[in-house]
């Protein structure tokens, strides 16, 4: 984070655009003290989270920073991005695949250069076709999808819409580069990367912060960093911002199954030249 910092001051680094980054998930708890001045409201009934796993998530990507509470974001100053809340999941934290493709509609027809999905199950090949075809709609629209590759401990290639075609999947690993215990496993998966994922400090609704674990949690790390980078480089596709998080990142303890572990520092200096 300090050598993200480094770089975006040394580079002046200036944002084409405030990049929004939408949460489809349980709902964002819009008024909390760490994520309100950040919001952009879609519909008033997104704007608030009975689970508190949105909350949690949109923190991660786009919490205020610099206002002495809580927790920071990847945009130091708050010029580059904000989050935005699709509510897909019920209050138990559960969704249809009719929902969740609804809301990635929604998400990208508002705009959205960043969907951030921390959910999935078991996958089929109907599952996955219709993934595939919400995903290429995205795309269409200039968004880029990023996806939770799951908390079983098995290959994310079974879980949907972690395997749909071009999105990017984040595995968890834990402090020390391991990939976390829950974790599914990426080698499969064709644009996969690694991002912090255990024992993770987030904000939850009613001014309150705890620690949840996940590659729900990973997610929206990547998503936060996406959405810096579209904000200095809107024309940036999946693939691109993909390739620049790849060969930018860092191998963990086992890279194959994991994925590359995101350095935000680098992905900067990558993406904003020598």
């Amino acid at each position: 984070m300090a050598r993200l910092y480094q770089i975006l001051d040394q580079k002046k680094a200036q944002p084409a655009k405030k990049a929004l980054i939408a949460i489809l998930d349980t709902g964002v708890d819009a008024g909390h003290e760490d994520i309100s001045s950040n919001y952009r409201s879609l519909k008033a009934s997104n704007d608030n989270d009975p689970k508190g796993h949105g909350t949690h998530c949109a923190a991660i990507a786009a919490a205020v920073s610099n206002n002495g509470i809580g927790i920071a974001s990847f945009s130091r100053d708050n010029r580059f991005t904000q989050v935005s809340s699709v509510k897909v999941l019920s209050a138990g934290g559960f969704g249809t695949q009719k929902s969740i493709i609804d809301g990635m509609l929604f998400a990208a027809d508002k705009g959205a250069d960043v969907l951030s999905m921390s959910l999935g199950g078991p996958s089929n090949s109907t599952r996955q076709n219709a993934y595939d075809k919400a995903v290429s709609y995205a795309r269409k629209k200039g968004a880029i999808v990023v996806v939770a590759a799951g908390n079983s401990n098995r290959n994310a290639r079974e879980f949907s819409p972690a395997n749909a075609s071009g999105v990017i999947c984040v595995s968890a690993v834990n402090q020390s580069l391991d990939r976390a215990e829950f974790s599914n496993y990426v080698q499969d998966i064709p644009m996969a990367v690694a991002a912090p994922g255990v024992d993770i400090y987030s904000a939850i609704p009613g001014n309150q912060y705890t620690r949840y674990s996940g590659t729900s949690m990973a997610t929206p790390y990547v998503a936060g960093l996406l959405g810096l980078m579209k904000s200095l480089r809107p024309e940036l596709d999946a693939d691109q911002a993909y390739a620049i998080l790849s060969q930018s990142g860092k191998d963990t303890r086992n890279t194959k199954m994991t994925g590359k572990f995101i350095l935000p520092g680098a992905t900067a200096q990558a993406l904003l030249g020598k």
